[in-house]
């Protein structure tokens, strides 16, 4: 969905006819505070870089809105704002289109889970079991509730289980995601609440092949909690210079997967602490990243909550991506991770860092405040938040709205620079 409100801005906002260079010229200016452009960003800023500008600053629709409102205040553009208009309407049709054909195969899944269940639960009433038991009840569950002592059936193929040695100590926690076959039952359904009963002693560790290599994707606004651990965190910084507005990057975590999160209120970096478990909700999914607003929006876990995160996932999350397999993704994908720094070339307002590893090279663009970081090559640099993207023949990492950058020595030695956060 994103990528279409993308491509309406580009190719039948920006660049359609009714759009002379003196009309392009007016819309600059009058974006002019609303992207933060300077003098000669304004000047120097094509069609194009003007589509990425208004994609990196509101990426929920990557500035349509706001280019339809100011089309629509110039009297020549006001046609332009009605097709965009119309072009918006088509892609909201579709996406609840698709919202509702989810719905519905939903609640298909649901009722055919049911009905699975069930079936399970006849052949294995005589069977004696040491195995994890799910309990599916029609009631909502809550830390008062006692655990259900009854079992409907045995799920497999977990995907995102909380384990506890003792219930009699835990309180219930809700599931992220409960798998059992081709069937998924997720920690949001009203028709469902899960509590696990598991004999002691029993453990269950994820196994390696399920586990992803890539930071999982939500998308949309998310009320209800989900538990997760710490994994990385950056340092507060401020992202935008005139207003002063500032936030910071965070890995998190939970058994089975692992999230980049963009916080916006730094007023949350007391509870983003390496190895703690916190209860995050009303965040919202937007390009690959959880992002929160509010300090509500976090809480602290249970003080008797555990959480198990294997070392290959911890890898797999706070790992560096290998040059080589960026140039197999997708233009758009944001990503972290630390490159050797081979060259540096400035030229105008921006700043070409050359970076390799043992599978290849490419190019790392910075702009704007990133640029007064004092990098030299044999540094090592951390990027976070970089957007994978091309010019020519050559692939680039490049600095966005949200980007943050840290120069390493290389032995990971944080290296003093003139940029403050």
């Amino acid at each position: 969905i994103m990528s279409k409100y993308k491509t309406i801005v580009l190719q039948q906002g920006l660049e359609d006819m009714a759009v002379d260079d003196y009309q392009f010229r007016k819309i600059k200016s009058l974006l002019r505070k609303k992207l933060n452009l300077t003098k000669k960003m304004q000047d120097d800023y094509d069609r194009i870089q003007m589509a990425d500008q208004l994609e990196d600053t509101f990426p929920k629709d990557a500035g349509l809105n706001l280019l339809i409102n100011v089309c629509q205040s110039i009297k020549e553009l006001e046609g332009l704002a009605k097709r965009l208009k119309t072009e918006r309407a088509k892609v909201k049709k579709q996406k609840k289109r698709k919202n509702k054909t989810a719905v519905k195969k939903g609640k298909q899944e649901e009722t055919s889970s049911s009905q699975s269940l069930s079936m399970d639960n006849q052949s294995d009433k005589s069977k004696p079991s040491a195995q994890v038991r799910w309990v599916v009840s029609h009631q909502k569950a809550s830390p008062q509730v006692p655990p259900l002592l009854s079992s409907l059936g045995r799920f497999s193929n977990l995907s995102s289980p909380r384990l506890y040695s003792d219930l009699g100590k835990s309180p219930f926690l809700p599931l992220s995601r409960v798998r059992y076959g081709n069937h998924c039952i997720d920690r949001c359904s009203p028709f469902y609440s899960v509590e696990l009963c598991l004999r002691i002693g029993l453990n269950y560790t994820p196994k390696k092949g399920n586990l992803p290599k890539e930071p999982s994707k939500v998308e949309g606004h998310h009320r209800d909690p989900i538990q997760v651990m710490v994994l990385k965190v950056t340092e507060p910084f401020t992202y935008d210079l005139i207003d002063g507005k500032r936030m910071f990057h965070a890995t998190v975590a939970t058994e089975t997967e692992f999230f980049r999160v963009k916080v916006f209120e730094t007023a949350l970096k007391n509870k983003f602490i390496p190895q703690k478990i916190i209860a995050i909700s009303d965040y919202f999914g937007a390009n690959g990243f959880l992002e929160i607003y509010g300090a509500s929006c976090v809480s602290d876990a249970n003080v008797n909550q555990t959480m198990v995160i294997s070392n290959t996932l911890r890898r797999r999350a706070n790992g560096t991506p290998k040059i080589k397999d960026l140039f197999s993704q997708i233009k758009g994908t944001y990503v972290n991770g630390e490159f050797v720094v081979t060259k540096k070339n400035e030229r105008g307002d921006f700043i070409y860092y050359g970076i390799e590893d043992d599978t290849g090279k490419m190019e790392v663009v910075v702009y704007g405040r990133l640029t007064s970081i004092n990098c030299e090559p044999g540094n090592k640099l951390r990027l976070v938040c970089f957007e994978l993207t091309s010019r020519e023949d050559t692939w680039q990492l490049k600095s966005v709205r949200h980007s943050y950058m840290q120069v390493c020595a290389l032995g990971n030695t944080i290296l003093p620079t003139d940029h403050m956060f």
